[in-house]
């Protein structure tokens, strides 16, 4: 693997080995190893560093920055990025932070059985501005029995 990654202090060029197994009899055949050193500037298929991804999720959530205005702070920065970009390394963000709250099931999970169920909503504004990047879904809501089956809601099927 070898990238040129855009980093808030400037561009780096990275190399890195990476290895497949090409044993026909492992488990493990045709399985892609990237290299490790490589991973610690920026996610594999991605040329922008970990330090951009960390900006831009700071920026939106706790600066509460649009997504265009992150892109236009950076470009002024140097870093060459468009908003399609910006909103994929948000989202990068995202996956990265809620990798790092696994326990947060286990706790709803107590939580519905010391309560007798919950009962999960998800609310949100839309910016009323003419290029909306703000995407305002509701995504997988479901309401929780006290048993921790989730029922999806409007079908009334019941998902274990």
């Amino acid at each position: 693997m070898r990238k040129t990654v855009q980093t808030m202090s400037g561009a780096v060029f990275v190399a890195g080995k990476s290895k497949e197994c090409k044993n026909l009899a492992c488990t493990h055949f045709n399985k892609h190893y990237y290299a490790g050193g490589v991973l610690k500037y920026s996610l594999p298929n991605s040329t922008y560093g970990l330090d951009v991804l960390a900006f831009i999720g700071w920026q939106h959530e706790n600066e509460h920055q649009q997504l265009i205005e992150i892109q236009e702070n950076l470009n002024q920065r140097g870093i060459e990025i468009n908003g399609r970009n910006v909103g994929k390394l948000y989202r990068q963000f995202l996956a990265l932070l809620g990798g790092t709250i696994a326990h947060t099931a286990e706790k709803l999970a107590a939580t519905a059985i010391e309560h007798g169920g919950l009962i999960w909503a998800i609310d949100a504004l839309q910016p009323s501005m003419s290029w909306n990047l703000a995407i305002c879904a509701v995504r997988g809501i479901k309401w929780y029995t006290s048993k921790w089956n989730s029922v999806t809601p409007g079908t009334g099927t019941k998902v274990n």
